[in-house]
């Protein structure tokens, strides 16, 4: 099985009611499976997204069981260099997905979303694979 770095896109479709079926299902058998990870940017989006007290206690819990990749000076230095490479083909990418992506590949995680183009740029940029859950209809 996959290690997987799930990223904040597949987050909320996996806690929305009306997320895709086929995201919940992925991520629900990688949880089965024990595979997935998260990283302090992916933490704070989704906390911050919350809307009630309830649900950030909710995504509380049901984060912090997780594994929780970290980000230190190896992790910045490598998203200095996918931002460079990317820059040269004249893309921007956000720093927070280029430190999700960094912590990926330091660690040795696929990156899962649902949707999130930037994540194929930095893949093509020498990041860590990635993989996106949302079917083509839902797009």
């Amino acid at each position: 099985m996959t290690r997987a770095l799930v990223d904040t896109s597949a987050w909320i479709d996996f806690y929305h009611p009306r997320g895709s079926p086929e995201v919940k299902r992925l991520v629900t058998q990688a949880l089965e499976d024990g595979e997935v990870a998260v990283t302090a940017p992916v933490v704070a989006e989704l906390l911050a997204g919350a809307r009630t007290e309830e649900e950030n206690r909710t995504l509380q819990e049901g984060l912090q069981s997780l594994h929780v990749l970290p980000l230190a000076w190896e992790e910045g230095v490598t998203a200095g260099r996918l931002a460079q490479a990317l820059a040269r083909t004249g893309r921007r990418v956000p720093v927070v997905d280029l430190l999700i992506a960094a912590a990926a590949h330091s660690h040795g995680y696929e990156i899962w979303h649902a949707g999130d183009e930037h994540y194929a740029a930095i893949a093509a940029a020498g990041g860590p694979p990635e993989r996106n859950l949302r079917p083509a209809a839902r797009r």
